[in-house]
């Protein structure tokens, strides 16, 4: 009797520990997804201000500005995004000679440097970041066009192509289809119908996000085109604006950053910046919170 009383508690004992195992199962992947969830943090706001304390404002931008060797130059941030680092600079020529802007010869240092009593001059410990340049990147994207342009055509030919072909047996087989509501087997004829409709979906589908690429395209390159500073030549007292946009370094190393426009050969306009980073958890050193 006795043992008959512990083989059924041990029986429901082993029943209830199998009946949990799924459940503990389903905890532990909550508890791990949470978990994970929690751990994202979220990315630093940068802001960039200049080192010069005589500014001007503009728009909300901050502009140093800078007279030397017949040459007037304007520097203020003006954003980030992924990949770059982006600076709204304006560049005056007002000597009696012709003058050409290259955004590319812009250069960025990523630390203050040290001055070397041996060569007289500022030696940087980082390699010098340069501007790009926007006539390569809209290059770029016209190449990337293009390749677009001809991957449309191709799916819209394998488009008709596929239809022409399927058309025929797609319709006999929804003919069959609406008399016949019973099981029944298929041919491989029927059943390329079947891939042929996919194929058609597939290629729509691949259709719709080449458009959606082909857009982004036309916008980035829009962007280059009317927002970049691009090369011009400057006669006497001429002006050219426009963005000028370097590769991020690593913020979060690299505090102290340097911008030198050239003004002819080996001639240049410094401008320097402190780097700034705000999170959203610190709201103590963060100027939105006070």
């Amino acid at each position: 009797m006795a043992y008959g009383m512990f083989f059924e508690i041990f029986q429901v004992k082993s029943t209830n520990q199998k009946n949990m195992k799924p459940l503990n199962s389903l905890s532990n992947f909550i508890f791990l997804i949470i978990f994970l969830g929690s751990c994202a943090t979220p990315n630093p706001v940068i802001r960039l201000n200049t080192k010069e304390t005589k500014t001007t404002w503009e728009n909300g931008k901050e502009f140093t500005s800078y007279y030397k060797d017949g040459f007037v130059v304007h520097c203020a941030y003006h954003g980030t995004t992924d990949a770059y680092l982006v600076f709204d600079i304006e560049v005056i020529n007002a000597t009696d000679e012709d003058f050409l802007v290259c955004p590319e010869k812009m250069v960025m240092f990523t630390d203050s440097g040290k001055w070397d009593p041996v060569i007289n001059q500022i030696v940087y410990s980082t390699f010098p970041i340069y501007a790009v340049d926007p006539e390569i990147e809209i290059l770029k994207n016209e190449l990337a066009q293009s390749q677009l342009d001809a991957d449309q055509k191709n799916l819209a030919t394998a488009s008709i192509a596929v239809a022409a072909l399927a058309l025929p047996v797609m319709v006999a087989t929804a003919s069959a289809d609406a008399k016949d509501t019973k099981q029944r087997a298929i041919t491989r004829t029927e059943l390329a119908a079947a891939a042929a409709g996919t194929a058609l979906n597939m290629n729509e589908f691949s259709q719709e996000m080449n458009n959606i690429r082909s857009e982004l395209l036309l916008n980035a390159t829009d962007a280059w085109i009317n927002n970049s500073l691009r090369k011009t030549t400057l006669s006497k007292n001429e002006a050219a604006r426009g963005l000028v946009y370097f590769k991020k370094p690593d913020l979060k190393k690299y505090r102290d950053l340097r911008i030198d426009v050239p003004i002819g050969e080996n001639n240049f306009i410094s401008f320097n910046y402190k780097v700034n980073l705000y999170y959203p958890s610190n709201t103590n050193s963060n100027p939105a919170y006070k």
